[in-house]
């Protein structure tokens, strides 16, 4: 255990002297105010026809639909190809292969990273616009309603755990970086649009529950539909995972 927290310390120490990433935290911060600060003015600017503390009220779950399709994917697929494809092509992943810790351990490491990172968005995300609609005068910010966003934000977790699975097993097959986001982009989209123009296949494509927290939150599916999704949801994480460690744990670098 004590390798496997040193190992992850030094991969989040990593993702952390990587400008970029703060840089594209900074954006999502602005983003969430550019957002608050037009509906507050299209409430002012209506002179009450429409109102801006409603506009404001469900604020975090209309900013997480965008943020957790786009923004934190995009997020995930640099992070990830840094810290695999990246170090392959410079041959820094040599000195990690000889520190005394198990490829295991190391590759978990590495996904446990970039789970953080992406916990850290979805987290300021939270915090920022709760604030903004606080702030905003929403008389619906009930303790309810505080508590089904953020419950919302956590098992949005879920999906993005897969996703992370699928970007570091795509990135045992390339050893260039650039290759490894291209690709990712690619398959994400193609993914994406197949499950929006063929409705019938989003079901089956793990892209399909990013929001995971519409199938738990509002009208519930029967039992057996969920325990189906979950099932499959995980189905996806195990395949990802196991291919993408066999891959790390015979690369030869």
């Amino acid at each position: 255990m004590r390798t496997f927290t040193a190992s992850l310390k030094n991969e989040l120490m990593k993702i952390s002297k990587r400008k970029k990433f703060l840089i594209l935290l900074i954006i999502e911060i602005l983003i969430c105010l550019l957002c608050g600060g037009i509906n507050y003015l299209i409430g002012k600017a209506s002179a009450g026809a429409i109102s801006a503390s409603l506009m404001l009220s469900n604020m975090p779950m209309n900013m997480l639909s965008f943020f957790i399709q786009i923004y934190i994917p995009l997020i995930i697929f640099m992070a990830a190809c840094d810290l695999f494809a990246q170090e392959v092509q410079d041959g820094t992943i040599r000195a990690s292969f000889m520190r005394p810790v198990s490829r295991f351990k190391l590759y978990v490491s590495k996904l446990s990273a970039v789970t953080i990172m992406s916990v850290v968005y979805l987290f300021v995300l939270f915090v920022l616009t709760t604030i903004i609609k606080l702030v905003g005068g929403s008389n619906m910010a009930s303790a309810a309603g505080l508590l089904e966003s953020f419950f919302a934000y956590f098992l949005d977790i879920f999906p993005l755990i897969v996703l992370i699975l699928f970007t570091a097993m795509i990135n045992q097959f390339l050893n260039s970086p650039s290759l490894s986001i291209v690709l990712c982009v690619i398959i994400y989209i193609g993914l994406y649009i197949l499950g929006i123009v063929v409705p019938q296949s989003s079901g089956l494509l793990f892209t399909g529950y990013l929001e995971w927290h519409n199938l738990w939150l509002g009208v519930t599916l029967p039992v057996f539909s969920m325990l189906s999704k979950i099932g499959l949801l995980l189905g996806y994480g195990l395949v990802f995972g196991c291919i993408g460690y066999y891959l790390f744990e015979r690369k030869e670098v």
